[in-house]
């Protein structure tokens, strides 16, 4: 415990009250109807995930749209051009007006600046689904399918994903609330770029979570006649659909996108796609394992053979020594006759 006297001091010295750190929470951003990204699904460590999503994305995005030049720099020169203007011009003021005016210049800044932090627009974007183990990453770009094609091509042929902890990475174009009229406004607009000009086949792949409102049959028969009515031509291939209408429900939002062939991308699950020889291998343990189940049916057949004929043998012996002792009984039994008759003839 202090003393009195020392907390006194303490409570009088106005250091103590002006050296309070403040901590400022960062406000997390939401999901928004009319968004687009990027969902993406892992296991447990979702930090992880969100910072493997954030270099995919970056180093893919670098590669096919060059590298993220930020928005505020032209601004940024104009200030400083001002600035060093201004100090130019305050060289024969006194120095009490430009103390004040220089709090005042750096006050309006720090609210210019704190308003352009919270209105700022960044190529790719964590928001918040509220959801376990899934991730919603919000990009800038006008077209996400585009470059979450090249993602899965490039994965697909170098075998590597660049990921530990992503599972899935979706690209998705439509964000709407978890309501079928919003769902079926949304899809209408979606599915007048993709089904309206050449008929096609489609799947509707449906996951929920944490929402047992929306019925998946409801949902897959409404968007099945929203399809149908954009071309009459459309046919449902559920295991080699050309096209694949993705539909996820995260809470109160659905995220909804139209895909090619999606389901020979492995459902673009990235693990999936990289590990194409442990297929591979499989098959080339299935030929061995084919190759010595033929070698042990082989074998096995050779060993009935040496049974079966070892078996003869030991048959063909046994006959052997059996008429081999019949023969002897034979002779020993003449050979007593013989004997006999001899002494027969002896005694008379």
């Amino acid at each position: 415990m202090e003393p009195s006297a020392k907390k006194s001091k303490m409570s009088k010295n106005h250091k103590f009250k002006n050296n309070k750190k403040k901590y400022f929470h960062a406000k997390r951003q939401q999901l928004q109807p009319g968004q687009r990204g990027f969902f993406a699904t892992c296991n447990i460590n979702e930090k992880a995930c969100v910072r493997e999503c954030y270099n995919l994305l970056n180093h893919y995005a670098d590669l096919l749209y060059g590298p993220e030049q930020p928005e505020n720099e032209p601004e940024k020169k104009q200030r400083e051009e001002g600035a060093a203007g201004d100090a130019g011009e305050d060289v024969g003021k006194p120095a009490k007006e430009s103390s004040s005016d220089d709090d005042d210049d750096l006050e309006a800044a720090a609210a210019k600046c704190r308003e352009k932090l919270s209105q700022r627009k960044v190529r790719f974007q964590n928001v918040d689904t509220n959801t376990t183990n899934c991730v919603f990453i919000r990009t800038q770009l006008e077209d996400p399918v585009a470059l979450g094609k090249h993602i899965i091509n490039d994965i697909a042929t170098t075998g590597k994903s660049m990921s530990r902890f992503v599972l899935r990475l979706v690209p998705i174009e439509a964000v709407c609330r978890a309501n079928m009229p919003d769902i079926i406004s949304a899809a209408g607009v979606l599915f007048d770029k993709h089904f309206l000009k050449e008929p096609t086949s489609y799947g509707i792949i449906f996951n929920h979570r944490y929402n047992q409102q929306i019925k998946r049959d409801d949902i897959i028969m409404q968007l099945a006649d929203l399809v149908n009515s954009k071309n009459v031509g459309n046919t449902v291939d559920l295991k080699e659909a050309k096209k694949s209408i993705i539909v996820e429900v995260l809470r109160g939002w659905c995220l909804l996108s139209v895909i090619d062939n999606y389901l020979g991308c492995k459902k673009f699950n990235l693990a999936e796609l990289a590990n194409p020889s442990e297929k591979k291998t499989s098959g080339e343990g299935d030929s061995k394992s084919e190759k010595s189940l033929e070698e042990s049916s082989e074998d096995s057949k050779s060993n009935k053979e040496k049974k079966e004929s070892i078996e003869e043998e030991d048959s063909k012996s046994k006959e052997s020594v059996k008429y081999d002792k019949s023969d002897k009984s034979a002779e020993e039994s003449k050979s007593n006759e013989e004997e006999k008759e001899s002494n027969g003839e002896q005694t008379n």
